[in-house]
């Protein structure tokens, strides 16, 4: 154990009073009730917290404030570590004057050979008679090597050890630390005797992105007991010290603070802005995506903007994008910018864990609104623990074009399927054909580029399955494929953009052509040439440049019931007949 502090000998301030001592043992959590953060004399208190910027803030802003006063700072950091968190949180202790005469900081070493526990009692029991002012508190951090938390004898002795002698000695001790149990179970109840004998026990907690302070039981300076408490907390955003948020402090003008120190933080792949003139000052500008995915990989509440072009793969930034949710958590805010190209995917990648998708001619104004308008949200969805999961029912099949119609059923049930669990939208559409147009003659002019899409000839109609596209988007869809104008095909449409009308339509489709089978068109028909990537849709899909509206003079087909299917005679149906008008080609229509 190594002292920083230089011991002495004044023995009228051993005598100090205590009442003047409890003035500064309490916890530095802004805006919680003493009876929650008040330090008893010659009591134990834990605090159960894993590594992270809320454990720092409350333990070093604590030893701070406690360091203007007689008190005992330990930790199992090295000497240089403690100097420079306690400088990063307001006391240079290098600097005349910083901390008071008689407290000491120390660097802890335990032995390895003994048992912690009484290893950690002698060392404070040394400081007590040397060093360390009478009823002065010991504030201890990273201690949990010092008890055997796989023996329940030995630590129920332990922890009756450290009670008992915090009584005998009017010294009160601050444990702050992370014990194996706690980080398997999540909670108090496996260190139930262990601690029965301290003051109180709380636990630092995040719980969907925000820090709690848990407190099973606490004992304050009159011995008045709180228990089962669950309190919010989030940062000054002056100082970033841990602040309550109460009911009666959410009227405050500065808010209800930051759910971390990094909230206001910015991080932002080059490839994501490299046509932008100028940036917020604030930006933190990264090389690539992989270079953001690194720094991002410590952020806690950090807003993080990915790139998403033509030569992204897919499958990597929905691995990327997966790994900062699940590492990071749900505080942290994940924008993917859209480049050359829109993605195709979106709830796939939003389902593993992105807020929001930026579409692609989005001015930087707007971009700067939307990560505006992210902050102090959690991400509330379930996030799936191996995103090749949601990536597998994002795959579409290989084949694409014209499928015989009995194919056309199986394959499209199955992407309806496989699509589910990520809510992937899918469209289905019967295009009822012109009187005088062949099913033949409307199968060679659908030319469908895209891997799942699929289409099939049967009766009166022309069926298409646009896999991964939503609905409202179906009629530039429709209009890309045909080499010829809509109006000379087809007289209505039926669309269905759901799964239930998706299979009803497919249930249909499988009656009629059990009683009629309809001709197979494979020989008559080129082949699609099979995607060679199904994940990535930037390599079948040509980027183009998309209108900001459909023309005026955009090919619409009415939309038919299926009343009007089955009434209209051949004569109406001729007088539906509009004059051939180019059709727009962007696959995805943008306001």
């Amino acid at each position: 154990m190594t002292n920083t502090a230089q011991p002495t000998n004044d023995t009228s301030q051993r005598r100090m009073a205590p009442a003047r001592l409890r003035l500064n043992q309490s916890l530095a959590i802004d805006g919680l009730p003493p009876s929650l953060t008040a330090l008893a004399t010659g009591k134990v208190y834990a605090v159960y917290a894993s590594r992270s910027a809320a454990r720092d803030a409350l333990f070093w802003k604590t030893a701070v404030n406690a360091l203007h006063t007689p008190v005992n700072v330990l930790s199992t950091r090295p000497a240089e570590d403690i100097a420079a968190a306690l400088k990063q949180h307001g006391m240079d202790i290098d600097q005349p004057g910083a901390v008071h005469p008689r407290a000491n900081v120390c660097a802890l070493r335990m032995p390895s050979h003994r048992d912690g526990c009484d290893a950690l009692i002698e060392a404070m029991q040394a400081m007590s008679d040397q060093c360390a002012s009478p009823a002065t508190p010991f504030l201890i951090e990273g201690a949990a090597a010092c008890f055997a938390w796989r023996d329940r004898t030995a630590l129920i002795r332990q922890g009756a050890a450290l009670a008992g002698w915090c009584e005998q000695t009017r010294h009160s001790v601050l444990l702050v630390m992370l014990p194996p149990l706690v980080e398997e179970e999540g909670g108090f109840l496996p260190l139930t005797d262990f601690q029965m004998r301290f003051g109180g026990a709380a636990q630092l907690v995040q719980v969907q992105g925000e820090y709690r302070w848990e407190v099973a039981f606490w004992r304050d300076s009159h011995n008045a007991l709180a228990a089962s408490e669950s309190i919010p907390l989030r940062f000054s955003p002056k100082d970033h010290r841990l602040v309550a948020v109460l009911d009666s402090l959410t009227d405050r003008p500065e808010g209800l603070g930051l759910l971390a120190p990094d909230e206001t933080a910015v991080l932002v792949s080059r490839d994501a802005v490299q046509h932008e003139r100028s940036l917020p000052k604030h930006w933190q500008v990264l090389q690539d995506n992989d270079a953001l995915v690194a720094e991002a990989s410590h952020a806690v509440a950090a807003t993080v903007i990915l790139h998403y072009g033509i030569t992204v793969d897919l499958a990597k930034l929905a691995k990327q994008v997966n790994f900062l949710r699940r590492r990071c958590g749900k505080a942290l805010k994940i924008l993917i910018r859209e480049d050359n190209i829109s993605i195709r995917y979106e709830l796939m990648l939003l389902s593993l864990g992105a807020n929001v998708i930026i579409p692609r001619s989005t001015s930087l104004a707007q971009v700067e609104i939307m990560v505006d308008g992210v902050q102090g949200q959690l991400f509330s969805r379930p996030v799936p623990e191996d995103y090749r999961t949601a990536l597998s029912a994002a795959m579409s099949d290989t084949t694409s074009g014209y499928v015989p119609a009995q194919r056309f059923i199986t394959l499209v049930r199955e992407a309806v399927e496989r699509s589910r669990p990520i809510r992937l939208a899918n469209v289905l559409l019967r295009l009822i054909l012109e009187p005088d147009i062949a099913g033949i003659d409307a199968v060679k002019a659908c030319r469908m580029r895209r891997a799942g899409d699929l289409c099939t000839a049967s009766g009166d109609s022309l069926y298409l399955f646009f896999f991964a596209c939503h609905v409202d988007d179906a009629s530039v869809a429709i209009a890309k494929v045909f080499e010829r104008p809509l109006s000379e095909l087809f007289r209505g449409e039926l669309r269905c953009g759901d799964r239930d009308s998706i299979l009803g339509m497919l249930d249909t489709l499988d009656e009629e052509i059990a009683e009629l089978p309809p001709p197979d068109y494979s020989s008559l028909v080129e082949t699609a040439q099979p995607v060679a990537s199904v994940v990535n849709p930037a390599e079948p899909v040509e980027p183009v440049e998309e209108p900001a509206t459909l023309a005026p003079d955009t090919d619409v087909l009415p939309r038919l019931g299926l009343a009007d299917v089955m009434a209209t005679p051949s004569s109406e149906a001729a007088a539906l007949r509009r004059p051939p008008r180019a059709a727009t080609l962007p696959l995805k229509a943008r306001s």
